[in-house]
């Protein structure tokens, strides 16, 4: 902390720590300095010391109340308050220093919570989130020195809005995260100038209509053998999980309920004909077949219209499967993919628009689609510069939009801004802006919860980022990326040997190249230079040439030549590096290579790797 005198303690339960890290980001985005001790301190004598020295120096003391502070009638953080409390009776009447914040429906009548709490007015931030006139009253009262006779606080009870949970739409988080290009100054500039200034235009375009029928859907049953009991179990416990990861990707998709789908498969067959009975799009489709290594589902997604097949994919359930479906991930990827594919399909539909005529889902469907497209295409400049200038259009027409806010954050949140931006931290701010303003109205949202934590890690606040995806995992172990963000965060902080773990089971969830060369860093960090050299190569082998020379992804070849020259593997580090320097040129030394490392690469600053470097003869 810079300035100890002028910082807010914040003081929370473990059990409210999302709550706690929620008011700790909106008052540090303010500007405002905050002690929050897991971000900060580790635990044991120092850690105790520090806290005592910072509650008796601390501007302002935040008690967060809550069920969870009643339900705990012993915890470190009914010291923090006694010690709070017993520095409020030496200070002088009329000043603040108590700020008690309750983070749900607890009442002051709460008999658990001190006399001296109980005597001050509580403001009220549901799961902590800050509103801007407790922030402004926070500012007030640190530049005032903790006067309470010239900051007047409200009279009524702050409320954040509070939106039920979602799950995070499509798993394409990292289907083009590598190739995106650069933007220019003056878009940058207007991108962050609409969020800071909303546009005065007509009133918002409805996200969809009662008539629209785009990305509509309907989930037929799943076909296998009449005569194979275990097929048909299968067949209906994929459906069951399918209509499920359909049914919660509501942003992207309207789903018609499975009573109509039954009723209309009792009058009709034709695809054509069902899909006109339903009024939809799209049809999703099946069938499970059986095999010498097991049974394997093969989903796909019909053109309702053309009767055209879109897409298709198979999931293998191999004989001693746990389950009678595959693993839910690999339903909600599949699915994912799928609903893409008719994604592309509505694009298409709205190619002959006239372009004043796009209407909020056009753009948003749009941009999506064309950055990903571009992004292949080009350097990634044409696809994010399109995306970015449709998805403004679609926010100026409706800024509350839940799809244009999450793909604005998206797009400039995606670690391939690394690879051609000047000057990240300027989409950093875009997307930043865009996450905020989507969170301050669905604040429990897992997919943009994620972004955060992401977001946190780009700017290399890794305790705050692992108390989201902690959060996040406990609502959903099974949340592979999360766990593979988790891992990074914690080799970011030092600790291999309990990133490890993690970084095997995201590995294993999905064998990915990113997720191999993050294992890669770990076993290096390990000192199993076989096992880093092995997953090393195996992430270079299914990386793209434009991943391997972005100086995120394509620091897997350093861990490679580091591991290679510590086995004496003459063969492999002279074969990489030579492919190394032939596409980046200019890395022909060590000095080069740490000044072309982007910081939030794998091994960014870790010595042993360089000290690798050099036992494969690269000097400075």
């Amino acid at each position: 902390m810079t300035d100890l005198v002028k910082a807010v303690f914040l003081s929370y339960a473990t059990q409210d720590a999302v709550a706690a890290l929620h008011l700790c980001s909106g008052l540090r985005d303010a500007g405002i300095e905050v002690w929050f001790d897991q971000s900060e301190l580790r635990g044991g004598d120092a850690w105790d010391t520090s806290i005592r020295r910072q509650i008796k120096s601390c501007a302002l003391f935040i008690p967060l109340i809550s069920t969870n502070t009643r339900a705990r009638t012993e915890g470190y953080f009914r010291l923090e308050w006694k010690l709070a409390i017993d520095r409020s009776h030496l200070m002088a009447t009329g000043r603040a220093f108590l700020i008690p914040v309750v983070i749900d429906d607890s009442g002051d009548s709460d008999n658990t919570v001190p006399d001296r709490f109980r005597e001050i007015q509580w403001t009220k931030l549901v799961d902590g989130i800050p509103t801007k006139s407790f922030v402004e009253r926070v500012s007030r009262l640190l530049v005032a020195g903790g006067d309470a006779t010239v900051v007047h606080s409200p009279n009524s009870v702050a409320r954040a809005a509070v939106s039920p949970s979602r799950r995070l739409p499509l798993t394409l988080r990292s289907t083009w995260s590598y190739s995106l290009a650069a933007i220019t100054l003056t878009l940058l500039i207007g991108g962050t100038w609409f969020f800071q200034h909303r546009a005065t235009v007509p009133p918002p375009t409805a996200a969809y209509s009662a008539e629209d029928r785009r990305m509509t859907f309907a989930m037929l049953p799943l076909q296998a053998d009449g005569e194979d009991p275990i097929g048909i179990q299968i067949a209906n416990a994929t459906g069951a999980a399918t209509f499920t990861s359909l049914d919660e990707n509501h942003e992207w998709v309207q789903l018609t309920p499975q009573l109509s789908v039954t009723n209309a498969l009792r009058q009709f067959a034709a695809p054509r004909d069902l899909a006109g009975s339903l009024k939809v799009h799209f049809l999703f489709r099946g069938s499970v077949t059986h095999g010498p290594a097991g049974y394997s589902v093969t989903l796909f997604v019909v053109d309702g219209e053309t009767e055209h097949v879109l897409g298709s994919k198979s999931l293998p359930i191999p004989a001693n499967a746990p389950t009678l479906h595959p693993p839910q991930e690999e339903i909600d990827h599949a699915t994912g993919m799928l609903v893409y594919y008719a994604l592309e399909s509505e694009v298409a539909r709205a190619r002959d628009k006239p372009d004043a005529a796009l209407d909020v889902r056009d753009l948003t469907f749009r941009a999506f689609v064309d950055w990903g497209h571009k992004s292949m295409a080009d350097d990634g400049k044409g696809g994010y510069m399109e995306a970015t200038e449709l998805l403004n259009r679609a926010l100026v027409l409706a800024p509350d939009d839940a799809l244009a806010l999450r793909l604005t954050t998206q797009i400039n949140l995606c670690d391939c801004v690394e690879a051609w931006s000047t000057n990240s931290a300027q989409q950093q701010s875009i997307g930043e802006m865009a996450l905020d303003r989507f969170l301050s109205r669905n604040p429990d949202d897992p997919g943009m919860l994620h972004q955060k934590a992401i977001l946190y890690q780009l700017r290399g606040r890794f305790q705050e980022s692992l108390l989201i995806l902690d959060s996040l995992l406990s609502r959903n172990p099974e949340n592979s990326g999360a766990v593979e963000d988790k891992a990074l965060a914690l080799l970011k902080l030092g600790r291999p040997n309990e990133a490890a773990a993690p970084a095997t089971a995201a590995y294993a969830a999905r064998d990915r190249p990113g997720r191999a060369a993050l294992l890669a860093a770990i076993d290096y960090e390990l000192a199993d230079y076989a096992a880093a050299e092995r997953l090393a190569q195996k992430a270079i082998t299914e990386m793209s040439k434009a991943q391997l020379r972005n100086s995120n992804d394509g620091t897997v070849r350093l861990t490679l030549i580091a591991a290679a020259a510590r086995l004496h593997d003459d063969t492999a580090k002279k074969a990489t590096l030579s492919d190394l320097v032939n596409s980046v040129p200019d890395l022909t030394t060590l000095s080069a290579i740490r000044k072309w490392m982007n910081p939030q690469s794998n091994l960014y600053g870790y010595e042993p790797l360089f000290e690798g470097l050099k036992l494969a003869g690269l000097h400075d």
